[in-house]
């Protein structure tokens, strides 16, 4: 499998345009959930965003984080486990435009179940919407689920493209480096790229 590496200003610079169009389509969160750890530096910064764009006379866009992870049940199915809210959805008022923020929508799964969540607690669709940097279309296990990113930075559609390249985070990711990648990817400072290559040395 072929990987592609980001660099973190490149992620930083599409965050700020994406909340731009956010702003522009007329949608201003009251409430930006990321889910970590994928979520949390593009979240980070349009976050950011809507602080600088939020008039003094509307209240302040709450951030808060949520701790997903897939498992595979006792009958072999691909579930959902939510570890922890730091705004509990249960806190979420009427009128409520809630925004959720993922790196990437590749299975769909996380995505769908927070959303399941959020909407279960009484906030409609169209107050809810998603925002990846990546949208990756797949086989009917994921075209076929009913959330999909409202927004997104990139969009992969694997039938179509047939690319269905690794995508490494340089924001957050450090696991799956290779000392060639480090090599490669970390040049610019050679005592980060020390740090990284001993690293790699103590798990082999």
């Amino acid at each position: 499998m072929s990987k592609e590496f980001i660099p973190y200003d490149v992620i930083r610079n599409n965050a700020l345009k994406l909340a731009h169009r956010i702003h522009t389509d007329g949608f201003i969160p009251d409430v930006i959930y990321v889910s970590l750890r994928g979520g949390a530096y593009l979240g980070n910064v349009i976050s950011e965003y809507f602080k600088m764009v939020r008039r003094p006379d509307q209240r302040p866009v709450f951030f808060a984080a949520v701790v997903a992870r897939s498992y595979t049940d006792i009958y072999t199915r691909q579930r959902v486990m939510v570890d922890g809210w730091t705004y509990s959805p249960e806190h979420l008022r009427s009128g409520d435009k809630v925004l959720v923020i993922d790196d990437i929508f590749d299975s769909g799964r996380t995505v769908n179940h927070l959303v399941e969540i959020i909407l279960e607690h009484g906030i409609p669709r169209e107050d809810i919407k998603v925002a990846v940097h990546d949208y990756k279309l797949r086989d009917q296990s994921n075209r076929d689920l009913p959330i999909h990113p409202d927004y997104y930075c990139r969009k992969h559609d694997i039938a179509v493209d047939g690319d269905d390249a690794w995508i490494h985070y340089m924001s957050h990711e450090l696991v799956g480096l290779t000392p060639e990648e480090v090599q490669a990817h970390y040049p610019e400072d050679p005592e980060l790229q020390k740090i990284l290559l001993d690293m790699l040395k103590q798990q082999s």
